[in-house]
């Protein structure tokens, strides 16, 4: 296949099989080939979507709306990507503040433990004085 289109339509094929790293490496052909493929980069941008890449998913959605500002459907997706997005990055807050959590834990744990060491410090001095 030499022409964008043939490489666009076989990314739509694999899409309809769920291959999604198959439709990506079509979709990169044909917008090698042709650079302002506008529904090439919109599908390339679902096709990194369902891979939960999910920023290169809005940098594609950017690339087809700089094209056609216009296109319903890379509007519709780039809300889609951006929700991912945001829902990723709270799953990872989410669990940088359980780790945070046990990190604190540990530490109160380690902070009882110095002040039983100080009281049995404390309590042998005054022995021996």
């Amino acid at each position: 296949m030499s022409d964008s289109e043939s490489w666009y339509r076989q990314g739509n094929e694999f899409m309809m099989k769920e291959k999604n790293e198959e439709a990506l490496a079509a979709y990169d052909r044909a917008t090698e080939i042709d650079p302002n493929h506008v529904s090439a980069w919109n599908n390339k941008g679902i096709a990194l979507f369902r891979l939960k890449r999910y920023q290169d998913a809005i940098d594609c959605y950017d690339k087809a709306l700089s094209l056609n500002p216009e296109h319903a459907n890379a509007w519709y997706n780039k809300a889609k990507a951006l929700r991912g997005l945001g829902q990723t990055l709270l799953e990872k807050a989410n669990e940088d503040r359980v780790s945070a959590a046990k990190i604190i834990n540990q530490s109160l744990a380690i902070f009882n433990s110095a002040d039983e060491c100080y009281g049995k410090g404390e309590s042998l001095s005054t022995k021996s004085s």
